[in-house]
């Protein structure tokens, strides 16, 4: 997609090409970000955001000490020898803890310590902050009809 630098689409892009390159270009412009809140990767920002989003809980009731690393695995969709590496670098840096589940003894459990719940707040902050500046660069009468379609897209 070519955009002049007064955000005019010089470029008409089919729908598949068009969400890539706007997903592609605004996951780079958050990655910026991570550096604010000792999130050093777009992995520990997603183990990061979906623990804090988890909020320990499960539709039966509080999950007793954390989720799983199994079931973060497959909640994030990436190699558990990655993700476990990934963890680990959060456990050095206080932002998560890590232990033996206290009714799985086979599984390992991982929560946010208080430390990474503040951080995992500061970033949303700063991620939504961007998101709402790139929104605010359409004219009026699109950024809400982008903010519907952005719904829609996510429902979907």
């Amino acid at each position: 997609m070519t955009v002049a630098l007064d955000n005019n689409v010089t470029a008409v892009l089919d729908a598949g090409a068009a969400l890539r390159d706007v997903t592609r270009l605004f996951t780079q412009l958050q990655q910026r970000n991570f550096a604010c809140c000792d999130v050093q990767s777009a992995t520990q920002w997603a183990v990061v955001t979906t623990l804090a989003h988890s909020g320990d809980q499960t539709p039966s009731g509080p999950i007793p000490g954390g989720l799983t690393l199994s079931a973060l695995t497959l909640t994030l969709n990436l190699d558990k020898a990655w993700l476990s590496r990934n963890i680990d670098d959060l456990v050095s840096q206080g932002l998560i803890d890590k232990g033996p589940h206290p009714t799985d003894r086979r599984a390992l459990s991982v929560c946010l310590t208080d430390a990474g719940r503040t951080a995992a707040a500061q970033l949303d902050t700063q991620l939504s902050a961007q998101a709402e500046r790139v929104l605010a660069r359409l004219p009026g009468r699109d950024r809400a009809q982008a903010r519907q379609l952005l719904g829609a897209l996510a429902g979907a």
